[in-house]
């Protein structure tokens, strides 16, 4: 791919002071291409306003039920995401409910025309879509530019929810108690979320080990996948307060990058300028960094995974394409989605058995396969013979909170297929 040209990142002036009953619903989908031709209608927006009000009771399945009435973009995982957060229903994360109101604040920015939204899309295209920008020939190329930043762009969406403060003004003006009530100290979020750069140092249990490029302190912070397929030394996000043990997580799936950027973004924290971070990350474009490498893939409100292929992408089941495993496993009656998870498990299992450190490097895909609909149950008849009672243990100790009970009862159905030696047997 092309690399951008080498110069220096310009700044402005003010920057630098549903249910699954819906599953099946019939909705009219379009591409981004087209959304950016033709303007959702007045009932489209009259779903969103409801969808958003439903939210801002903490309602997820009525709120994913008004945005399936409306127009739905088929690129976007956000319907997935939705459906993800109400399926692991009580097993769901309360932070897994401080992301999606950190994502219903931005949306309600959006729906308001909020003015910070177009200034965080102006820094971010400034700093980090130079080429981009300049190939803007038009008002109209640079509207449609525009808006795909502010569609999906994160670091624009952050900088309009944390340093401009839409976050905090949706918590303490917006949010219903029914929403707050869920989350994990979202306030918080909103006031002590600061971007920094961390050098990845390793894993230990559920947590991942880091150090801080600011001022070298050792940090844990709990592990859903954030590292997870990285090829890269480090992570540029925001550290999020949370209940659960260690009492940090990145906000959303951090940034990977080298040792160099990383070190930038460090020393930019101990500034002043609260976006000194935005310049460091522009300074690697002027270093030959390729434009788009800050863009970070979607991920469910309950993981730092990565989805598999965009939304609206997903294709027939094909036996023959199938592993082996998998193919059995629909055989004997197992939804394709259930059995691919199934085999997830599986694979936890082996490495389970290798080493604790091995298994840590796959709980996120562990916890992301028990959260399939339909899986903890059938792992209970297909995933417990009475030699993964150990390795069950172990995947217990490496997981997040939400899923140690599970995983021990797992562990003891495990246990109770154990055969067990009678004083007959041994005298024989």
């Amino acid at each position: 791919m092309p690399t951008s040209r080498k110069r220096r990142p310009r700044r402005s002036a003010r920057s630098r002071r549903a249910s699954k009953t819906f599953r099946g619903h019939d909705v009219r989908r379009v591409s981004v291409r087209t959304l950016l031709e033709t303007s959702p209608d007045s009932e489209d927006l009259d779903c969103i306003a409801r969808a958003l009000e439903a939210g801002r009771q903490g309602d997820a399945a009525t709120s994913l039920a008004h945005e399936l009435s409306g127009l739905v973009i088929l690129e976007s995982p956000h319907r997935h995401a939705m459906q993800d957060l109400i399926d692991q229903g009580e097993h769901a994360p309360p932070w897994a409910y401080s992301r999606w109101c950190a994502d219903l604040a931005y949306r309600s920015m959006l729906m308001a025309a909020d003015p910070r939204i177009d200034e965080a899309v102006h820094m971010v295209m400034t700093t980090l879509h130079l080429d981009a920008a300049e190939r803007a020939i038009d008002d109209t190329d640079a509207l449609h530019l525009g808006t795909r930043i502010a569609a999906g762009d994160h670091v624009a969406q952050d900088i309009a929810l944390y340093e401009l403060g839409g976050l905090r003004d949706y918590v303490l003006e917006h949010a219903g108690p029914g929403l707050l009530e869920r989350t994990d100290k979202v306030l918080g979020w909103a006031d002590e979320a600061r971007v920094g750069a961390y050098e990845v140092l390793g894993l230990r249990g559920c947590r991942l080990v880091l150090r801080d490029m600011s001022d070298s302190r050792t940090v844990e912070v709990l592990n859903v996948g954030a590292f997870t397929g990285v090829d890269a030394p480090a992570l540029v996000g925001r550290l999020a307060p949370i209940t659960a043990e260690p009492g940090l997580m990145f906000a959303r799936r951090p940034i990977p990058v080298d040792l160099r950027t990383a070190g930038r973004v460090g020393e930019s924290v101990n500034d002043d300028d609260a976006l000194g971070w935005l310049w460091a990350l522009s300074f690697s474009l002027c270093e030959g960094a390729t434009e788009g490498f800050h863009l970070t893939p979607s991920t469910p409100y309950t993981s730092d995974l990565p989805y598999p292929r965009f939304a609206g992408c997903e294709g027939e089941f094909d036996p023959e394409s199938a592993s082996p495993r998998v193919a059995e496993l629909c055989a004997l009656g197992h939804d394709p989605v259930v059995a691919n998870a199934l085999c997830v498990l599986e694979v936890g299992l082996i490495a389970a058995g290798v080493s604790d450190l091995a298994a840590a490097g796959v709980s996120p895909h562990v916890m992301a396969a028990l959260a399939t609909p339909g899986v903890f149950e059938s792992a209970r008849t297909e995933c417990v013979g009475p030699e993964t009672a150990a390795a069950w243990r172990v995947l217990a100790g490496v997981v997040p909170d939400q899923g140690t009970d599970r995983l021990l009862e797992l562990a003891a159905l495990a246990d109770a297929r154990t055969p067990t030696t009678t004083s007959g047997d041994s005298d024989s």
